[in-house]
């Protein structure tokens, strides 16, 4: 059970918040009874989920030197007030030209870091008017820290299209660009470039020669808002947080807490405050909600009585 100990909390660190005993420190300072010195407790809370909140946004999480890559599946059970979103991206995708004025048409979407701008692109790319609008479709995750790199994105987009595993061992970009113009002769595509960090304009302009006279179109995520205007984005969609409402919902979600929520008052509080300092994130509501889960304990309802 949670044990009242509020050293540790204090000491928690910020380098160090996604580790187990940390996350059980942050839980008990949610979980913890009024007391005489309440203003006291409620700033460590605050305070604790900023780190959090940090924490959840710090995306790229390494492992072994790696950046942990996104992928186009996504089940879209579990994610909360994105339909206006949604429809806004898929206006601007379905309409228009796919190339105007000689440039590539390009659909950007920016926003803080652990807002969903992923999701979004992910919700937007198996949504069916989508699947039926466009022949062929790839999603690409730029996994390259320092420079576009054109010869992986472009390899990649190839193999989505084709299935041909055997450009994966060529790194000639001609051989890969000529095979991809000639497979995209005549049909619709749709491109997801995921987390496009940096980029300048003689890199772009070198990826989109094999897209030259094919009817392409592209969803660009990014924390970068220079990126955008590099690409002459015909438009791009900034993406708020989540509002309370849809936040406490998915943190109760991934918490699997929703049954016991409305008829016990002391989950109802905890769950409150902390999808309050959520603060509207939902890549934080899922981590709270997946780090309370994980606990040792068989029952949500529990994870507060030894207090």
């Amino acid at each position: 059970m949670f044990k009242r100990n509020n050293s540790q909390l204090i000491k928690a660190s910020k380098q160090n918040m996604t580790t187990h005993r940390q996350w059980k420190s942050i839980c008990r300072c949610f979980l913890k009874p009024p007391s005489s010195d309440m203003d006291t407790k409620n700033e460590e809370i605050s305070t604790r989920s900023r780190e959090l909140r940090n924490s959840c946004g710090e995306r790229y999480k390494r492992s072994v030197g790696k950046i942990t890559p996104t992928t186009s599946i996504l089940d879209g059970s579990n994610v909360y007030g994105r339909e206006k979103d949604i429809e806004v991206v898929l206006g601007w995708l379905l309409k228009g030209e796919a190339a105007i004025n000689g440039r590539v048409f390009v659909v950007a979407i920016d926003g803080k870091e652990g807002v969903g701008k992923t999701t979004l692109a992910q919700l937007v790319y198996n949504d069916d008017t989508v699947v039926n609008a466009f022949d062929l479709r790839a999603w690409v995750f730029d996994d390259s820290e320092l420079d576009f790199d054109v010869v992986s994105i472009t390899r990649t987009i190839l193999l989505s299209v084709t299935a041909d595993h055997a450009c994966n061992c060529s790194d000639d970009l001609d051989l890969l660009q000529v095979k991809l113009r000639e497979k995209l002769s005549g049909k619709s595509c749709l491109i997801v470039l995921d987390d496009v960090r940096n980029l300048d304009y003689e890199r772009w302009d070198l990826l989109c020669q094999p897209f030259a006279g094919s009817e392409v179109k592209i969803v660009v995520t990014t924390l970068n808002n220079s990126v955008p205007p590099i690409m002459a984005a015909i438009s791009t969609h900034h993406l708020e947080v989540l509002s309370y409402v849809d936040c406490l919902s998915m943190l109760l979600d991934h918490a699997k807490a929703k049954s016991k929520f409305d008829t016990d008052p002391k989950l109802q509080a905890i769950m409150e405050k902390i999808a309050r300092e959520c603060k509207g994130l939902p890549r934080a509501a899922k981590d709270f909600g997946g780090r309370l889960l994980s606990t040792h304990y068989n029952d949500i309802g529990r994870r507060y009585i030894d207090l």
